[in-house]
């Protein structure tokens, strides 16, 4: 899964910006994996992600989410797409995840040294690993480093650069707090992986938020 992994940003930014996403393979595991996925979920929502979206129903955490009816529309081709905010949630879901043996595939996206250090926390080998090689070619076309730093936390491209403009535009002028700010960006992220918090110390221009 190589859409989570190209989020712009310092590695002080990107602290505490992790992405998680579970699913079956086709033809190899997917069989009988519904209620495995569900289960999936529900460690998470017991844990508390910073964001969640579900692409098969539409649903997504800044619009509210009925973790029930969600989990009863799941079959074997459902899959999860979370963030998270906390290194010590995530590895709370990984040790569970570790602890019920689901045989389900997890892909974590994160800064490599953090990842690495959670798996080894929890008694996890990384099975392979992507890395992103940043932008190339005329990057002086691209919309601005902190519009970016929003835009490129939706894999799937779903935030245009206009809307975290506006969003950042109107956060600094205090016609909407930072939070409100980061809920209306992420919106368009149906899938989930839109880092809330991060984005919201984004738009606050906190350490780690402002472009370098």
């Amino acid at each position: 899964m190589t859409h989570s992994l190209h989020r712009t940003g310092s590695t002080e930014s990107l602290k505490g910006d992790l992405v998680l996403i579970c699913r079956s393979t086709i033809g190899f595991n997917n069989e009988n994996s519904g209620w495995k996925i569900a289960r999936m979920l529900d460690i998470i929502f017991d844990v508390g992600p910073s964001n969640l979206g579900v692409l098969e129903t539409g649903d997504l955490m800044p619009r509210g989410i009925d973790l029930e009816a969600v989990k009863a529309q799941m079959d074997d081709t459902s899959g999860i797409r979370c963030s998270f905010s906390s290194t010590e949630r995530l590895r709370e879901v990984l040790r569970r995840f570790k602890e019920e043996d689901l045989g389900i595939s997890v892909t974590v996206s994160g800064i490599v040294e953090d990842v690495f250090a959670l798996c080894d926390d929890v008694g996890l080998d990384p099975h392979s690993i992507n890395l992103s090689l940043g932008i190339y070619g005329n990057t002086e076309l691209l919309a601005s480093e902190q519009a970016r730093r929003l835009t490129s936390m939706c894999g799937h491209g779903l935030i245009a650069a206009s809307l975290a403009e506006k969003g950042i535009a109107d956060v600094e002028c205090g016609k909407m707090s930072a939070r409100n700010g980061a809920l209306m960006v992420g919106l368009p992220c149906s899938c989930g992986l839109f880092n809330l918090d991060r984005a919201e110390r984004i738009l606050a221009g906190q350490p780690g938020g402002e472009p370098a």
